[in-house]
């Protein structure tokens, strides 16, 4: 299995280094733009606050003001979570379909190795891919509060901003872990590599919209279960911290998305 891992490494190494560089590129620019944010926030708010809110909620700064670092850093935090969710569910189905795809699978499929095992073994990529990406996201985070505060060790509300942080980032990477066990379910489920990776990106789409429809509308949190981009948002998380309900509605779609992936696949007709 450890020849598996290697050669599935290697092959996933250049498309996560573009997704590093995405996710890496769009911290910078975020950060690139503080100066003028920072010096025309009162503009930005009031013109945001003349916006529709569905547009708002749309920017991910509903309830967020800029006056600091962290809020800052959340509404980055939005749209690092929409890059790290679309790679979660890319990497699931390519991770798994990409034999298919490429037509190397009676190369691979023919070794010694009993099909739980290759599973196993893209599944184990395909979490190093994920907590990879997710410790980009977390450094350049981090170099973000470096750069507006001047120091790692900025405190709000009595607590360090780095935390706050590190926290919200472990949220994102529960949420990424769900997205990503959808992807290995659709890749096993769906014949294609194409129909698996058209279907998970509508997935991401509509769940996303799910949670812009849930913030909007504003009563109704307890749909939340409907769409992972409410497991974990960044406000909910630093102000109340990481919601185990959550972690446990996430955990059972995991499990089972797992499960089943062992089960279909084991039973798919490759050819």
């Amino acid at each position: 299995m450890k020849s598996i891992i290697i050669k599935e490494l290697k092959l996933s190494k250049k498309g996560l280094i573009i997704w590093c560089i995405v996710t890496l590129v769009t911290i910078l620019y975020g950060l690139a733009e503080y100066p003028m944010v920072s010096q025309y926030s009162d503009s930005i708010m009031d013109s945001m606050n003349s916006m529709p809110r569905i547009v708002v909620i749309m920017f991910g700064m509903e309830g967020l003001s800029m006056d600091t670092s962290l809020d800052y850093h959340l509404i980055m935090f939005y749209w690092i979570c929409l890059i790290t969710f679309i790679h979660a569910v890319y990497i699931g189905v390519t991770i798994l379909s990409r034999d298919q795809r490429d037509k190397t699978f009676e190369f691979i499929y023919s070794k010694p190795y009993k099909r739980n095992e290759i599973i196993t073994a893209k599944i184990l990529v395909g979490v190093i891919n994920i907590f990879v990406l997710a410790f980009v996201s977390w450094i350049g985070s981090i170099f973000t509060i470096m750069v507006i505060d001047g120091t790692a060790t900025g405190v709000i509300n009595g607590k360090l901003v780095i935390e706050l942080i590190t926290i919200t980032i472990i949220g994102m990477v529960l949420t990424q872990v769900v997205f990503l066990s959808i992807g290995l379910l659709l890749a096993a489920s769906l014949n294609t590599h194409n129909a698996a990776l058209k279907s998970g990106f509508l997935f991401v789409l509509v769940t996303y919209v799910i949670g812009i429809v849930i913030e909007y509308v504003g009563n109704i949190d307890y749909l939340n279960f409907l769409s992972p981009f409410r497991y974990f948002i960044g406000t909910e998380v630093v102000n109340n911290g990481i919601n185990i309900i959550y972690v446990l509605i996430g955990t059972l779609i995991t499990v089972t998305s797992v499960y089943l992936t062992y089960a279909l696949f084991n039973r798919k007709d490759l050819l």
